[in-house]
């Protein structure tokens, strides 16, 4: 039998031959062959695992220190981050272990920091927000209170000329009715001047006489220009189109800021108006305006400033001249947001040219007739229709109740909200005027309780609200409590009688 090489060794070596032939002998040898082939494979078998393992291990450790050089050079780096944004931020490091601790106590330290911010800032933006939310009421308060009384002056303007006034009378009248409106725009801008800063004021497009326009502004102001005893001309170019397209009332607005400025610190001279032709093309017309005179004038260090909001030209110019520093604010932020820009000239003590370029589209329309005849009110009857307002301003119920009587109207008038959600369950009528702020219930509790009345045809009755706020968030809530409709005060007779036809299906002509 072939045993183990060490074995045969030994066996040739101590053992004789004759007691190789005892059995007992032979399993013995075998036994100890076969043990030592196994320890010999075992023992192969654990080198071979070593040798694995020893690969394994520097494969892994070779690893760690990739991974550990990483971390270095990345602790490394943000330190440097650190330090740059805040040099002092950081105590000392040494490169040591301790490094990573550190810029994460560091890191907690600025996010708790961070945090305590964002509570701050949640705290400032309701701070911020209830401050709008105060502006925006007091603002729609302030609106409601002003516009109330002009929508009297304008509505018995309106009135008036409807009764054959005498003809210097028609021309008062009508300086009258255009100083109101030009007026009422300014308390528009003024009170809702975060409009204006946000850059959502609306323009529109309409047919206007350009020379009228102008000409009307002159007249409206040419009485203070009178007391001050100095001239107010104006220089329009006859080349200029005589119908044009644009906002009438923002030009208006421009040109009476200017001119009315150019006349407040004016005290002896004149006070020059031009409008001038400089380029028509096939669908647009460039016009220059400018407002020429000979008053205080502006220091050249100030002239930068002039435009900027609730600023004059001089520290005294508020005490002495009055005004809020609006208004060539407001001229400025209108030009601009028209594609123009407002240019000012000035010499302190010998007067001021404010100029600008303004970029109109041309119109289609022909001119007809005299555009300083009076306004033509619908007159034609709406009888048969029986409206309800609710309106608690008496002034407000007289005017409009002479309108209903024009247009043949029955018109019965509930002083607040309360009568009239009365009124409205009780009579049978065609449509609701609904004032929006009245004593007992305003106009959207009042709009909001007939809504939620049993019969379907409260559900479908037209309300129109009427409102003296200029603010659009009024209007965004009336429409959200069920009113189908709005109309400014002051109101245009046309526009009243247009909204009452067609909310009453009465057949007339608008």
């Amino acid at each position: 039998m072939q045993y183990h090489s060490i074995l045969n060794k030994q066996i040739k070596k101590l053992l004789p031959e004759q007691y190789l032939v005892d059995e007992a002998i032979s399993d013995f040898l075998e036994s100890i062959s076969n043990s030592y082939q196994n320890f010999e494979r075992a023992n192969k078998i654990t080198e071979h695992a070593f040798n694995i393992s020893e690969r394994e291990y520097q494969e892994v450790n070779s690893n760690l220190l990739k991974e550990n050089e990483i971390k270095q050079q990345s602790i490394s780096g943000i330190k440097k981050a650190i330090l740059s944004l805040a040099p002092d931020s950081l105590p000392d490091l040494d490169n040591s272990s301790d490094d990573l601790i550190h810029i994460v106590k560091f890191l907690q330290k600025q996010i708790n920091k961070a945090k305590e911010l964002e509570t701050q800032l949640i705290l400032s933006k309701e701070v911020a927000e209830n401050a709008a939310l105060t502006k925006s009421q007091f603002l729609s308060t302030m609106s409601h209170e002003i516009r109330t009384p002009m929508n009297a002056v304008i509505g018995f303007t309106h009135l008036l000329l409807q009764l054959s006034p005498r003809p210097e009378q028609v021309e008062y009248l009508k300086l009258l009715k255009f100083s109101a409106e030009n007026l009422l725009v300014l308390i528009n801008d003024i009170l809702d001047f975060s409009k204006i800063e946000a850059g959502k004021i609306e323009f529109e497009e309409a047919d206007f006489h350009i020379k009228d326009l102008v000409g009307n502004i002159r007249l409206a102001l040419l009485q203070r220009a009178v007391e001050k005893n100095i001239q107010l001309k104006l220089l329009i170019d006859h080349e200029l189109p005589d119908i044009i397209k644009g906002d009438p009332v923002r030009l208006g607005q421009i040109l009476t800021n200017l001119i009315s400025n150019a006349v407040k610190f004016t005290d002896e001279g004149k006070v020059t108006i031009t409008a001038t032709l400089r380029d028509k093309m096939k669908d647009h017309t460039v016009i220059d305006f400018e407002v020429t005179d000979t008053g205080i004038g502006i220091a050249a260090e100030k002239l930068e400033n002039i435009f900027e909001s609730f600023t004059q030209g001089a520290s005294n110019t508020t005490r002495k001249f009055g005004g809020t520093g609006l208004g060539l604010t407001i001229t400025k932020r209108l030009l601009e947001m028209m594609g123009s820009e407002i240019k000012v000239k000035s010499e302190l003590g010998r007067g001021s040219v404010f100029y600008f370029s303004l970029t109109l589209k041309n119109s289609r329309t022909k001119f007809v007739g005299n555009a300083g005849e009076r306004p033509n009110i619908i007159e034609k009857s709406l009888k048969g229709v029986k409206i309800l307002m609710a309106e608690d301003n008496q002034i407000n119920v007289i005017l409009a109740k002479q309108y209903m009587k024009l247009w043949d109207i029955e018109c019965d008038v509930a002083e607040n909200g309360q009568i009239a959600l009365t009124l409205v369950q009780t009579n049978d009528y065609d449509m609701i005027l609904m004032d929006l702020q009245m004593p007992e219930m305003d106009g959207y509790q009042t709009t909001t309780a007939i809504r939620g009345l049993r019969d379907e045809k409260y559900k479908n009755l037209p309300i129109i609200a009427l409102t003296a706020s200029a603010m659009l968030d009024i209007k965004d809530h009336a429409f959200t409590v069920g009113m189908n409709d709005y109309i400014s005060k002051p109101f245009n007779p046309n526009d009243l009688y247009r909204k009452i036809a067609s909310y009453s299906h009465a057949k007339a002509e608008a």
